[in-house]
């Protein structure tokens, strides 16, 4: 039996009818009794992305969030939501399962078969809040689980779906396509993408020292926290304004002397760098000239604008940098690769005006420099809730 394969982390590998409201009050009220764990535990203080997490799922920002909904009276989950978590972002798998709950479904959560510390952290926390009576119901809901690469079980929880969330990229959601499922089932697929920053020289020029630090400081949070394998971590850095060279010599120079401090590049990174950027190479056809000082940090600079860029992800702290004389020249950058905008020194409301006047396949989400890795209720161009839940018409 395929199930015999299959290892629970946390709950019971059930199929429950029952569907909920979206936002149920008890839902939050658990979400806000894991927020306050790991606030109250000094020793979660480090991981800044658990961190990030309890901070979205304070009951305060759930209630905010839910007044977005005006039909939510109306508003139901769909039935057993599959999760399939990617192996790269460590907390991805609390934050699918939180969309799910909210949404009113039921959860069975696929977690990566890398063993991060943040996922252990996270399953301990939410069995010790499951754990009170108060939550027995909820606890139908909740069910993680891990298990080898194996098509018959993915094949036999995909046939028992109502929503399938595929967060592995290409490779996974090709795979995934092929197993059968219910006429009614809905997925969300969250295919490869890539994520750009663009800086204003001409902005970062007058700031102090301490400032031009804390901004450079917000963009390595970005790009090294995950090695730049995140979805929405920037892989190229655009230059907007007049003089530039001395201000990217500045910020880069910056950055290296940060990740000297916080980013450890042992011999398996510095070979994957090695190898990545041979590839990029060679997959981009791009003609690009690579500079580095320290092998922390590597500047890959083009000489003119393409959209061949989405070709170029050799991660581990490598950029791609282009100058750009206007904001409208974004658009020969831009293709349906394109998830994030982080940017800094620019109003936001010109490059939302660029997207739609050029009426672009790409950008999700355009964010100031050190908001790009934070999840929210809307990413990849879907409103989750909405998407994971159905509307009952009067």
């Amino acid at each position: 039996m395929f199930m015999n394969n299959i290892k629970v982390v946390l709950g019971k590998l059930t199929f429950t009818n029952k569907i909920y409201k979206i936002f149920e009050i008890k839902t939050i009220n658990f979400l806000d009794e894991v927020s306050q764990e790991i606030f109250n535990n000094k020793k979660y203080s480090k991981y800044t992305d658990i961190i990030t997490f309890a901070f979205f799922i304070r009951k305060k920002n759930l209630i905010k969030i839910s007044k977005d909904y005006k039909n939510k009276d109306r508003m139901i989950g769909r039935g057993v939501a599959y999760h399939v978590a990617p192996s790269n972002i460590p907390t991805n798998f609390a934050y699918s399962l939180v969309f799910g709950l909210l949404s009113g479904n039921n959860n069975v959560v696929r977690l990566p078969s890398k063993n991060f510390i943040q996922i252990n952290i996270l399953c301990k926390i939410f069995y010790k809040i499951l754990k009170k009576k108060k939550y027995l119901e909820l606890r139908k809901r909740i069910c993680l689980i891990k298990y080898e690469r194996s098509d018959e079980i993915s094949s036999e929880l995909s046939k028992r779906a109502d929503i399938r969330l595929i967060w592995g990229g290409d490779e996974t959601i090709n795979q995934f396509q092929k197993y059968a499922t219910s006429p009614r089932c809905i997925d969300l697929k969250f295919a490869n993408r890539y994520s750009i920053s663009i800086i204003d020289a001409n902005k970062l020029v007058k700031l102090s020292d301490n400032n031009l630090k804390n901004i450079v400081n917000r963009f390595y949070n970005d790009s090294y926290t995950m090695d730049q394998k995140g979805c929405s971590s920037p892989q190229a850095l655009i230059w907007i304004g007049k003089d530039k060279k001395k201000i990217k010599d500045k910020f880069f120079n910056t950055l290296s002397e940060i990740a000297d401090k916080k980013y450890n590049i042992d011999l398996a990174v510095a070979n994957n760098k090695i190898a990545s950027l041979s590839l990029a190479a060679i997959k981009s056809e791009i003609n690009f000239i690579s500079e580095h000082k320290n092998f922390n940090l590597v500047r890959i600079k083009l000489k003119k604008i393409s959209k061949k860029i989405e070709k170029i992800h050799p991660h581990f702290g490598t950029f791609v940098e282009i100058d750009i004389n206007k904001l409208d020249e974004l658009n020969k950058i831009i293709s349906k690769k394109l998830q994030t905008i982080s940017f800094y020194g620019i109003d936001k409301k010109k490059i939302y005006d660029l997207v739609f006047k050029y009426g672009v396949l790409g950008v999700d989400r355009i964010v100031p420099i050190g908001r790009s890795l934070d999840m929210d209720i809307e990413w990849d161009g879907y409103d989750l809730i909405a998407a994971l839940s159905r509307i009952v018409g009067k």
